[in-house]
């Protein structure tokens, strides 16, 4: 019998999924936003030590309607229809920032962070 090896997790500020499902965007949208939210993690040095953002892609979110979505946890914070210029600003003004963009919000989870 093989033995289980506990997994570990480095520390993370905040997590971004994206759903990269068919349901949500036809043309592999989700895909490519998840690779742009990866080069440009790794641009700002967000992508490890103290401020890491972690990036996560999902096959489904839920939803399945204004794709692509993102989820960013634990701030309860769910966008839809994010297209590169949305996901700059989300970088800048929510990971980086703390405020949410509210226009693009759909659904706010228990853990929202309030917004201005």
């Amino acid at each position: 019998m093989t033995e289980v090896i506990k997994p570990e997790m480095p520390d993370y500020q905040r997590q971004v999924l994206v759903c990269v499902g068919s349901r949500c965007t036809e043309h592999g949208e989700g895909q490519a936003l998840y690779d742009e939210l990866k080069a440009r993690l790794k641009a700002l040095g967000l992508d490890k030590g103290a401020s890491c953002i972690k990036k996560t892609r999902a096959a489904c979110l839920g939803p399945c309607k204004s794709g692509p979505l993102l989820c960013v946890q634990p701030d309860g914070i769910w966008y839809y229809d994010i297209n590169s210029q949305k996901l700059e600003r989300i970088i800048q003004e929510h990971l980086v920032g703390g405020q949410p963009i509210m226009e693009w919000v759909f659904h706010q989870g228990p853990g929202t962070i309030p917004a201005k």
